[in-house]
Formats: structure tokens, C-alpha cells, sequence
């Protein structure tokens, strides 16, 4: 839903064309721009315009080149997407769910801890240091990210502070689970298969 927000939301500031998104996300929304390439890009714009959010016009608009001629600004032919009253009331409903409502969500990893002890203890306490180890970086990086912004603006301060809350949250949970895993006792008794509660009954032939 996030990459419908975003461009819905772009489009209601000013129409643009598809490359012109592209360039306003990845030099104002960079949180996004990992996330929103330009394939997405398209194929999102084309499903807002087929469900009637979007309008799309060829027009004549000054814009740069492709490949070796991306610097030289020329007129140019371009798809530019205007956002309809239908879409501006889409924005709004979407805008308004997300930050008032909250959908509880199950992960992979909630999945996998239900079946931890087919692993080695040593393996399931490496892998979980490994994750780790990627939370950690990930959190070392929207660090850097935001340090490297000479100016933040309220809107990224608030969607930063609440990526590296996720983080903290993740790193924290991982360091308890790793510590449990490695301080239970070696005779820990494992789960009981889910399918031993099920009762078979033979069926009767006769």
C-alpha cells in the first residue's frame, strides 16, 4: 500500500511524468528509493490509471534524454499522470487507514520458531547471530543516512525515528532469544509435534 500512498501522494502535489517520480523519490524520499524503482514505478501507474486514479495525457514537457543523453533537457513527449478526484479520495481513504488502524501480522520468522528444535542448538544460535548482525547493519546505516542529510524535514524525522524503533525492537528481542537459547538447560524437553494431538480414527469398512 505504501507505493500507492507515495505516488498518489506525489502526483496531488504536481502532475509528473513517470522519470520525474522516479527522480523526486530518489532525491527527496530516499527511505523509498531502495524500494520504489523504476519498474515498480510503471507498473503501479498503470494499475492506479486503469482503476480510474490516475489520468494519463501525452504532452510535450521539457525533460532529459535517455542513456548518454539523461543531462540535456530538450521537449520532450512524455506520459504525464494527473491524479483524479477518484484518486485524491483513494489517497485519503489509504492515508487514513494507515495511521489509524493496525493489522496484526505474523512473519517468517514467527513461522519458524514453532519448529526451532530441528536445528542444533549451536546452528539456531549462529543463524540468529547472523540476523543480528544484519539488523545491526541496517540500523548503522539508516544512521549514517540520516547524519548525511545536511536538512531533514519533520516528515522524514518521524518515518526514520520509527524505522530505528522497529530496529532497536528486532535487535533487542534477538539478543534475549539468543541468550535464552543459550543458557536453557541441554535436556530442554522439545516441543510436541502439533500432530500428536490429533486423534486418527481407523474408519470402518464393515
Amino acid at each position: 500500500m505504501y507505493k500507492q500512498v507515495m505516488l498518489l501522494g506525489l502526483l496531488l502535489e504536481q502532475p509528473m511524468y513517470g522519470q520525474q517520480i522516479r527522480e523526486v523519490i530518489e532525491n527527496h524520499h530516499t527511505v523509498f528509493a531502495d524500494f520504489i524503482k523504476k519498474p515498480t514505478i510503471y507498473y503501479q501507474l498503470e494499475r492506479l490509471a486503469h482503476d480510474g486514479y490516475l489520468e494519463v495525457r501525452r504532452e510535450t514537457v521539457e525533460a532529459p534524454g535517455t542513456g548518454s543523453a539523461h543531462d540535456e533537457l530538450a521537449l520532450r513527449e512524455r506520459d504525464v499522470y494527473y491524479i483524479t478526484e477518484k484518486g485524491r479520495t483513494y489517497f485519503y481513504k489509504l492515508l487514513r487507514e494507515a495511521l489509524g488502524t493496525h493489522a496484526p501480522q505474523l512473519s517468517d520468522m514467527d513461522a519458524c520458531l514453532f519448529f526451532l528444535d530441528h536445528l542444533q542448538p549451536g546452528e539456531s544460535i549462529t543463524l540468529l547471530n547472523e540476523r543480528y548482525a544484519l539488523v545491526a547493519r541496517e540500523r548503522t546505516r539508516v544512521v549514517q543516512q540520516m547524519q548525511d542529510l545536511a536538512v531533514q524535514d519533520d516528515a522524514h524525522k518521524l518515518v526514520n525515528d520509527h524505522k530505528l524503533t522497529l530496529l532497536d525492537a528486532e535487535l533487542n528481542w534477538l539478543a534475549r532469544t539468543i541468550m535464552h537459547l543459550q543458557t536453557r538447560p541441554a535436556a530442554a524437553q522439545p516441543r510436541t509435534p502439533a500432530h500428536s494431538y490429533v486423534r486418527h480414527i481407523p474408519n470402518d469398512h464393515t
